[in-house]
């Protein structure tokens, strides 16, 4: 447990998610980086079993977590463990991370209580139901500081609520590069090897365009599909590998079948070795209909590989098209094809975008960085 003294500022940083995402790991990896000598992260968070991982890496890093004995995000405990905790723990800030814009609402309430500042993350906001809506107008008055991940999303925030545009500022994602690296160190020409026969059913020179993503709709695997089966056309020593799952995976599965594209497709389903993965791949394909920032171009980027993604979201601020990789029209199979089939056919190109993605991601996207942006909020309120 890192040691308090009486300058430093206390931070809880407060989640009702009953899951781990996106929003989460970067929870821990803003907890992880800031500076302990002037902050002391607490998280406070429900105490769902899918969350226990999550919150020993907390603890693996000597910071302390306070699990709420709630039943859900809609049980009203929230806010009375939330006041006592506060109190308790002599909190200066509250930093509550929104993974949904209607979530973490008993945080606004125990605040504005125990007169506490708020400093909120929209980590992937989206117009509400007007009741919501209405309720979510309210709580932003007691807010002190709105952080969205990327310009496009302070843009969409600042358009549905006008009154607090001077208070969104934006702190992008960050990525862990040491870590992520480091699970590379030992990556050899057997394991390439292994991979794409063992795990890709594929041949030591098959080309691999990899994705890695929720099997959701919004993702927009199905344009990714369709692309894939013009492609391998032209290119048929190639094959799609999907590393994810979710509630789409039945209609892919369909949609696979349908084009006869079971040789060609494979879902791979949820992997933990992911950065193996993306290291035994050639292209990295993202075509997201819907996306708030897109962290998992970075971890490509690192990789490194080229990207080929869609221009929804924060995606434009971390893909630079024509510089680490090429930016695509959602909802549109043949301007993906189109990018995959020029990849594919330059490697040279490839070689290009992947390491100038690579120095990109590692310069301007290290969770230090974004740490070191929190912090600069965290000491302008408590000051």
């Amino acid at each position: 447990m890192y040691r308090y003294t009486p300058n430093m500022k206390k931070i809880l940083i407060y989640t009702d998610t009953p899951q781990v995402g996106g929003a989460e790991l970067q929870m821990f990896l803003l907890a992880k980086f800031l500076d302990k000598e002037k902050f002391t992260p607490i998280l406070a968070c429900s105490n769902y079993r899918a969350l226990d991982k999550w919150c020993e890496n907390f603890e693996k890093e000597g910071l302390k977590v306070i699990r709420l004995e709630v039943k859900s995000k809609h049980d009203p405990k929230h806010a009375k463990y939330l006041k006592e905790i506060i109190k308790e723990e002599e909190i200066d800030i509250m930093h509550a991370h929104v993974w949904n814009p209607a979530s973490c609402r008993f945080a606004f309430l125990a605040a504005k209580k125990m007169k506490v500042p708020v400093v909120t993350t929209e980590h992937d906001p989206f117009k509400l139901s007007w009741m919501k809506d209405l309720f979510k107008k309210h709580t932003l008055k007691g807010i002190t500081k709105i952080i969205t991940v990327s310009e496009e999303n302070k843009k969409l925030l600042k358009g549905l609520y006008a009154k607090h545009s001077k208070k969104v500022e934006v702190i992008h994602n960050g990525i862990d590069t040491t870590w992520w690296q480091s699970q590379l160190l030992r990556f050899t020409e057997d394991d390439l090897t292994r991979i794409k026969t063992d795990v890709f059913k594929g041949k030591k020179d098959t080309l691999i365009i990899i994705s890695v993503a929720e099997l959701h709709e919004r993702k927009g695997h199905k344009y990714l599909i369709k692309a894939m089966s013009e492609v391998v056309e032209k290119y048929p020593n190639t094959k799609l590998v999907i590393v994810g799952d979710g509630p789409h995976r039945e209609s892919l599965e369909t949609l696979i079948k349908k084009l006869k594209m079971e040789k060609h497709v494979i879902l791979l389903g949820r992997r933990s070795d992911v950065p193996q993965l993306l290291k035994s791949a050639n292209i990295f394909a993202l075509p997201s209909r819907r996306e708030a920032f897109g962290l998992v171009n970075l971890e490509a980027m690192l990789t490194p590989l080229p990207v080929v993604a869609t221009r929804v979201g924060g995606i434009p601020e971390i893909v630079e098209d024509g510089k680490t990789g090429i930016l695509v029209e959602p909802e549109n199979s043949e301007v993906f094809e189109e990018a995959l089939k020029k990849l594919i056919s330059k490697p040279d190109l490839r070689k290009k975008y992947a390491e100038a993605g690579l120095t990109r991601a590692k310069n301007t996207f290290s969770a230090e960085k974004m740490a070191k942006e929190y912090e600069k909020i965290y000491s302008k309120i408590s000051s």
